[in-house]
C-alpha cells in the first residue's frame, strides 16, 4: 500500500492550523513561578514504515516496529512549550535512497527539538525537526505530533501520542503511550 506523502502532509498541516484559536488581541497567560513548568515523559509504542524493504529478500513491506523514547518539555506559558522528543525504533530494514540505491536502517535513534502548543486542556500538538542516526547514515527529520491526556493523577499523566516523521528518504507514522511527570 503506497501512501501519498503530499496528501498526508497537507492533511497534517490543515489539522494543525485549523485547531489554532484566533485570539490575536488576547494576551498569553503566564505560568506562575510556583507551578509545574517541566514535564518529563517516557514513551512506548509502534512505528509504521510503509516504504520499508526486508534486507534479506529485498521485498517491499509495510513494517510495524516497536519504538521507545523519552521526552522533556519546558512550558514557558500556559499554552506554549519547547521540548525535545527522542526515541529508538527497533528495526532492520532497507529503504530506497534513489533509483535502485538502497540504504540499511538498523535500530535508529531519532533526536528532535520542537514547539508544543496546548490546543485545549488535554490536547497538545507539536512540530519540530532533528536527526535520525544509525551506524549507516544520518538523515534530517521533520516531526509533527499530538498528545492526548487520558489519565491524570496529581503530577502524573498518561497520554496517547500520535506522531508523523518526514525523513529525507522515507516517512514514519507512530502511535503509543506516554507516562509523564510534571515538576
Amino acid at each position: 500500500m503506497k501512501v501519498n506523502t503530499s496528501i498526508v502532509k497537507i492533511i497534517g498541516c490543515i489539522i494543525l492550523f485549523s485547531t489554532q484559536p484566533i485570539l490575536a488581541q488576547e494576551e498569553e497567560e503566564r505560568i506562575d513561578v510556583a507551578s509545574h513548568r517541566h514535564k518529563l515523559g517516557i514513551y512506548t509504542g509502534y512505528s509504521w514504515i510503509p516504504e520499508g524493504r526486508d534486507p534479506e529478500t529485498n521485498k517491499k513491506e509495510f513494517i510495524v516496529a516497536p519504538s521507545f523514547g523519552i521526552a522533556y518539555e519546558y512550558w514557558f506559558t500556559k499554552r506554549w512549550a519547547i521540548g525535545t522528543y527522542n526515541n529508538i525504533e527497533i528495526i532492520n530494514i532497507e529503504v530506497e535512497k534513489s533509483d535502485n540505491v538502497f540504504i540499511e536502517r538498523e535500530n535508529v535513534l531519532v533526536i528532535s527539538l520542537g514547539l508544543a502548543y496546548q490546543v485545549v486542556p488535554k490536547l497538545s500538538v507539536s512540530i519540530g525537526g532533528g536527526i535520525e542516526s544509525d551506524e549507516n547514515e544520518t538523515l534530517g527529520v521533520v516531526r509533527i505530533g499530538s498528545e492526548f491526556i487520558v489519565l491524570e493523577h496529581r503530577d502524573w499523566e498518561l497520554s496517547v501520542a500520535l506522531d508523523y516523521l518526514h525523513k529525507e528518504i522515507y516517512d514514519v507514522g507512530g502511535v503509543g503511550f506516554v507516562l509523564s511527570k510534571k515538576f
